[in-house]
C-alpha cells in the first residue's frame, strides 16, 4: 500500500469527461483524462480508457459482435494413443538429452532441447523439473545483460543518432521496459550513441490451459517462464487465441456492475497495477474486447475460478508478464 501511494504522489493528473455507454454489449464506463506532468515537469502521454471485466448477468445480444457465440465448441480433434505414446517417449529422451547438455555448460542447446521435450508430453514431475531448468537458463540467456555465444534470440545494437529505447524496442518487437532490465539502465529516456545494447528478437507468447491454471510463457517456441493464474468462475474466462491490446500501469478500475469508480492509487483496487488487455481474434474469443490479464489484491484467487472472466496473476508475476509482452504484437491462447 505504501508503495503505491508513494509512487502515485509523483503524478498529477486532470480527468475530463466521464461517459457512461448502455447497448447491447451491456454498460461499460469510459474516461477521458489527461496526465499533464509528473515531479520532474515532464510531460506524459495520454493513457488509453481501460475496459472493465465482463459482467455476467451482462445482456450480450445485438453490438457490432450480435453473430458471436458468447462460447463456442471446443475442437474434439486428438492424436491417437499410439502417437501420443510416441511423442511422450521422445520427450523424455530429449529431456534426458537437454538436462545432460545444461550439465556441460551447452546452455543453447540445452534450452533448444528441453523446450521442444516440453512442448511433447511429459510426465507431471517431469514438467515441473524441466520448466525450472528452462526458467534458469531463461535468467542466464535471456533476462541478464549476459550474451551467450549462438543465442539465436540475442543480438548486439549499437544506439544510433535520434534513437530512443522505445524506437529500438519496436524494432524487435519487445517492451523498452525489458531493454531496460537487461542492460541495467538506471533511465530509459537517457541513452548515448555508440552505447551497446543486447537486445532480444521477440515477440514473446503465453499459453493458458484453464484446466491445470498455468500460463506458459514462450519467446517465439522457447519457453522461459511459468506462471499460475486465477481463471473466471462459472466458466466465464473464454478460450481461443488473443491478442495482447491495451496495456496500463496502476489501471484505474471501473466496476462492469456499476458503483464506485476505483482509483489507481486505492489499496481496494481489484486489478492491483498491471492491465494487459486481450482482443479475440480466434476460436470463442472472436470479436471479445473486454477481458485482460492484471494483478489481484486476493491472492488466494489464484489457482480458483473467481474471477468475472479476465486472468489473474499475482502481482509480481503481472508485472514481469508486463515486461514481456507487446500490443498488437503478443498472442495469448487460452486453451
Amino acid at each position: 500500500m505504501t508503495r503505491r501511494r508513494r509512487q502515485r504522489r509523483n503524478r498529477l493528473y486532470t480527468f475530463f469527461v466521464v461517459a457512461i455507454f448502455a447497448g447491447g454489449a451491456g454498460t461499460y464506463y469510459q474516461v477521458f483524462w489527461k496526465p499533464i506532468g509528473d515531479a520532474t515537469g515532464r510531460q506524459q502521454a495520454s493513457a488509453p480508457r481501460l475496459v472493465s471485466e465482463r459482467p455476467e448477468d451482462s445482456d450480450l445480444t445485438g453490438g457490432p459482435y450480435d453473430h458471436v457465440p458468447e462460447r463456442g465448441t471446443a475442437s474434439t480433434a486428438g492424436r491417437s494413443t499410439q502417437a501420443k505414446k510416441q511423442d511422450s517417449t521422445r520427450a523424455l529422451a530429449l529431456m534426458k538429452a537437454g538436462l545432460a547438455a545444461h550439465q556441460r555448460g551447452e546452455t543453447i542447446d540445452a534450452r533448444a532441447k528441453l523446450s521442444e521435450a516440453l512442448a511433447l508430453q511429459l510426465p507431471r514431475e517431469s514438467t515441473a523439473k524441466t520448466r525450472a531448468t528452462l526458467c534458469k537458463l531463461a535468467d542466464a540467456t535471456l533476462f541478464s545483460p549476459a550474451i551467450t555465444p549462438r543465442d539465436p534470440f540475442v543480438s548486439t545494437y549499437v544506439v544510433k543518432p535520434g534513437d530512443s529505447l522505445a524506437k529500438i524496442a519496436k524494432q524487435y518487437d519487445v517492451t523498452d521496459d525489458l531493454l531496460v532490465r537487461v542492460n541495467n539502465i538506471a533511465d530509459k529516456n537517457l541513452i548515448r550513441v555508440g552505447q551497446r545494447l543486447k537486445v532480444l528478437h521477440g515477440p514473446f507468447h503465453a499459453v493458458i490451459n484453464l484446466d491445470t491454471f498455468d500460463m506458459d510463457v514462450f519467446l517465439q517456441k522457447t519457453f522461459v517462464r511459468h506462471f499460475n493464474v486465477g481463471l473466471g468462475e462459472n466458466n466465464s474466462t473464454p478460450s481461443g487465441k488473443w491478442r495482447v491490446g491495451t496495456t496500463l500501469v496502476n489501471p484505474t478500475y471501473y466496476p462492469p456492475r456499476g458503483g464506485d469508480i476505483i482509483a489507481a492509487d486505492d489499496p481496494e483496487n481489484p486489478l492491483g497495477e498491471r492491465w494487459i488487455g486481450l482482443e479475440g481474434v480466434e476460436g470463442e474469443a472472436v470479436g471479445q474486447e473486454r477481458y485482460g490479464i492484471h494483478g489481484t489484491i486476493e491472492p488466494e484467487s489464484i489457482g480458483k475460478n473467481m474471477s468475472l472472466g479476465c486472468i489473474r496473476l499475482y502481482n509480481e508475476d503481472v508485472e514481469f508478464l508486463f515486461e514481456l509482452l507487446v500490443e498488437k504484437k503478443s498472442i495469448v491462447v487460452i486453451r
